[in-house]
């Protein structure tokens, strides 16, 4: 009897094929992601030189914190490969069909709504004193693909419902759990601030205030060689899927989310990654990756803790 073929690199179905298919976008956020939480979860790194500390990087020019807080998932952990799953499938089904703003809805307009809801959330981050904002990042990007594909069929532990409610399953898992909200609601609010600029606004009052630059066509181009030439975006509503008065737009990816059955446990920090507590006094004295959560600052250079906490998470300094 003849052995078996086995796939190898470079054959059908190998995992080299897999990560050569995703596109780039996702891609990305894949590998930063599991390239912070390796650098963590090894000790190359400390959690802190990762989050924001705004004085930090005002006086001492610490400007990749303004990239590593959109990827910061803390250590290896059950919350860490779920908040990695979910951004995944979230991308990966975004990116499959995200709204034209000008590059004929392909990798370059998400990268542009990346760009713009990031900048948003950095300003909030900044009067607001957050110091995480890959939660926030990814709940943009769900909110959006859920008014994107809004009738495509999604699940949960078995329940199915349209996917334009995913958000707010997710915001109500983690209500009943004893989770922190705010985050999710971050990031949904700035995911509705981006839709109602490109969709609604210029149905209702004619304008189209955003589309995407140049440069980002030209850059995914460059990367991926597959980007058309961009068609001039017109007045036609897309909202919800549909184009007005036309047909409804194909259903993206309809596999459900977080069926696996260790979703069963842990759920009130279901995409709340362990995250180091804020001491912008005195970072280098942090022991990140204890606790189950974040607490946020009172305020810049105190030991206090207030608003709101994530799980059972205790503050960096504290036994």
């Amino acid at each position: 009897m003849p052995p078996r073929p086995v796939a190898n690199v470079g054959d059908g179905d190998s995992l080299h094929d897999w990560f050569k298919s995703l596109p780039i976008v996702t891609k990305t956020f894949l590998v930063s992601t599991l390239l912070g939480g390796t650098l963590l979860s090894f000790g190359m790194v400390r959690g802190e030189d990762m989050v924001l500390y705004w004085d930090l990087i005002k006086n001492k020019f610490h400007f990749w914190r303004l990239f590593t807080s959109f990827i910061y998932a803390g250590k290896f952990s059950f919350n860490f490969a779920m908040h990695t799953y979910v951004l995944y499938e979230n991308c990966k089904r975004y990116e499959a069909n995200p709204f034209n703003t000008g590059a004929g809805g392909t990798s370059a307009d998400f990268i542009y709504m990346l760009l713009l809801t990031s900048g948003i959330l950095l300003v909030i981050a900044y009067y607001f004193d957050m110091m995480i904002l890959s939660e926030s990042i990814l709940y943009v990007i769900m909110y959006n693909w859920s008014r994107r594909e809004a009738d495509s069929p999604v699940g949960i532990f078995g329940f199915k419902f349209k996917a334009i409610y995913l958000p707010w399953v997710y915001v109500g898992i983690r209500l009943i759990m004893g989770g922190s909200i705010t985050e999710p609601l971050v990031g949904i609010a700035v995911g509705h601030l981006y839709y109602f600029l490109i969709e609604v606004l210029p149905v209702t009052h004619g304008y189209n205030l955003i589309k995407t630059p140049k440069f980002c066509i030209d850059f995914t181009d460059y990367v991926t060689g597959q980007t058309p030439a961009a068609p001039a975006r017109g007045p036609a509503y897309t909202g919800m899927g549909r184009t007005l008065g036309g047909a409804g737009v194909p259903a993206g990816n309809n596999a459900g989310v977080g069926r696996g059955a260790g979703l069963r446990g842990n759920l009130a920090t279901l995409f709340s990654p362990a995250t180091p507590a804020a001491d912008a006094a005195a970072p280098a004295n942090a022991q990140p990756g204890h606790g189950d959560g974040l607490r946020h600052r009172g305020g810049a250079g105190t030991g206090a803790t207030t608003g709101h906490s994530w799980g059972s998470g205790r503050p960096l300094g504290t036994a």
